[in-house]
């Protein structure tokens, strides 16, 4: 049974998750300062009843988002993954936000950008596997037909009655690194690299 810890911190608020084959086992969030990652894996490794031990792949958001909570949080998952000698993925926030989103055949969805501004990028299903259709545009309006997740407060997503009702960006990131792996990109520690804001939205 795999066994994966995601980590985010792109979002307002830091979120942590862990997935079995039988799903999303816990998933939790907390406000920053990123001091709290610790304590935060802790909880949701214990909500879990799994071991950091147990771990068999750390999941890492790597953006686009804040710039200080992608870094802390590829620095965190980079330590843990070296330290338990497990291998580490990164995963784009969009592509979280995509398959946790109501598309039901194509649409867009948005990631805050800070400062009014918004990461959009386009997706479509085909059967049961997504596609991205285009390249991320960063743009100063959110387009009306878009779907912007991840943006609950902290305390809302607390009042979750369940996991299922919890999703976080750790939560997206695990979906999919166990559902939809194809859309991963970046698979070594090294490879990891925090989104960049440019005109043209690339991994620098």
């Amino acid at each position: 049974m795999a066994i994966r810890l995601g980590l985010d911190a792109s979002q307002p608020y830091a979120s942590c998750a862990v997935s079995t084959d039988l799903g999303i086992a816990a998933s939790l969030s907390i406000e920053k300062p990123i001091e709290n990652f610790p304590a935060l894996i802790r909880n949701t490794l214990s909500r879990a009843q799994v071991s950091l031990e147990e771990i068999d792949e750390i999941v890492v958001c790597i953006g686009p988002g804040s710039q200080t909570g992608v870094r802390s949080a590829v620095v965190t998952g980079n330590a843990l993954a070296f330290a338990l000698d497990k291998p580490i993925t990164g995963v784009l926030t969009t592509d979280a936000a995509a398959v946790l989103s109501p598309i039901v055949q194509a649409g867009s969805v948005a990631v805050s950008a800070g400062r009014r501004r918004w990461y959009v990028e386009k997706y479509r299903w085909e059967g049961q596997k997504l596609c991205r259709l285009d390249e991320m545009q960063l743009m100063d309006e959110m387009p009306p037909d878009a779907f912007s997740v991840f943006n609950a407060s902290v305390a809302d997503a607390a009042s979750a009655a369940d996991a299922e009702a919890h999703k976080t960006c750790a939560y997206g990131i695990l979906v999919v690194a166990e559902e939809q792996r194809h859309l991963i990109e970046q698979s070594l520690c090294s490879e990891i690299r925090p989104y960049e804001k440019g005109a043209n939205c690339q991994l620098v």
